[in-house]
């Protein structure tokens, strides 16, 4: 299993805070992540193992953006926060499926939507305010600019 380790950047005048503080976040709580190797629950979907502190999960990734191919431990941190955070805000099972273009028929996705809900208050304590931040804007995430745009070059 190949675990993806934090990019050392040079401080230079492209540095963003939000790539400043993804990666204190990273060191201070011991974030790694690797492509899982568990099945899959969606041919949409791709299994990232997430290790925060002591814990560890695995969170299913909808990466219309292929940003898991750049290898890049920030990239993937926001990636899969965001899948997360999505979950979070969706108001049911139902909605997710709805906005992530999955099928509401399958029972391995209302299991994992379960599992990661029953989780997400463990995880948001890692968090300051108890809430799950990957630091960008959705915005920037979505027009690839900003943060994002510099993160895929």
């Amino acid at each position: 299993m190949k675990w993806f380790k934090p990019l050392q950047f040079i401080n230079s005048g492209l540095m963003y805070p939000e790539i400043i503080n993804i990666q204190n976040f990273i060191a201070t709580k011991g974030v790694t992540t690797c492509l899982g190797k568990v099945p899959l629950i969606d041919q949409n979907l791709i299994p990232v193992i997430l290790k925060i502190g002591n814990d560890t999960y695995v969170v299913h990734v909808l990466d219309e953006y292929d940003d898991l191919n750049y290898y890049n431990p920030i990239l993937n941190f926001i990636i899969v926060f965001r899948a997360i955070t999505i979950i979070d805000d969706s108001q049911d099972f139902l909605t997710w499926c709805k906005q992530q273009g999955l099928n509401p028929n399958n029972h391995k996705l209302l299991s994992y939507y379960k599992d990661i809900c029953a989780a997400i208050y463990s995880i948001n304590n890692y968090f300051h305010d108890n809430k799950i931040n990957y630091f960008i804007l959705d915005l920037d995430f979505q027009l690839n600019t900003g943060v994002i745009g510099f993160l895929r070059s």
